[in-house]
């Protein structure tokens, strides 16, 4: 991880690229040309929805090596359009430090597996206060690249699908990493 980034494109483990294929396949139904968008072999061709899919085929919690990576301090991040919302969203929770001091006993974020481990709550059993950060930001759907083609009928495009991931990283990175920064700089 370079600097404080907040997500970044898993290229140091051996075979990820190739298990993001694989849940490319098995998520094909994220990709489906719906009526009356463009479609190649029934993969969608809008550049949105196809991002939508490629993030969420990306971030899924089956396996422990997601393709996209987070800060340790990144709880969960979504990409979608919601029905309430005019264009697409990207909902970014944070854990944050409290903003009082804790009273003796309780407990609050803390890294189990040391400096590398992402942040976890203290055991249920525990009194615990966790404070987390909400970030809310419209994304910018004229800077997702088009896709070009499936790969095979109903199976999106390895590359095409990395890319949108590369510009959905690239645009979030710019919106939490200052918060990011600032948590850093944060003596607490």
């Amino acid at each position: 991880m370079a600097g404080t980034q907040a997500f970044w494109i898993d290229a140091a483990h051996e075979g990820a690229q190739t298990r993001y294929g694989e849940q490319l396949r098995r998520w094909r139904q994220l990709f489906a040309a719906v009526e009356g968008e463009p479609g190649a072999s029934g993969v969608t061709l809008d550049p949105l929805r196809f991002a939508l899919g490629a993030w969420e085929a990306a971030m899924r919690p089956i396996t422990d090596l997601p393709y996209v990576r987070c800060h340790p301090r990144v709880l969960d991040a979504a990409c979608h359009r919601p029905e309430e919302a005019r264009g697409p969203l990207a909902v970014v929770e944070l854990a944050v430090p409290t903003p009082v001091p804790l009273p003796a006993g309780w407990h609050t974020w803390h890294r189990p597996d040391g400096d590398e481990g992402a942040y976890a709550a203290p055991p249920y059993e525990r009194p615990t206060a966790l404070t987390t950060l909400e970030l809310r930001t419209p994304l910018s759907p004229d800077r997702l690249p088009t896709p070009t083609h499936a790969r095979a009928a109903g199976l999106p495009n390895l590359d095409d699908a990395q890319a949108s991931l590369e510009a959905l990283v690239a645009e979030l990175n710019a919106v939490v990493a200052p918060f990011l920064h600032a948590l850093e700089q944060d003596p607490r």
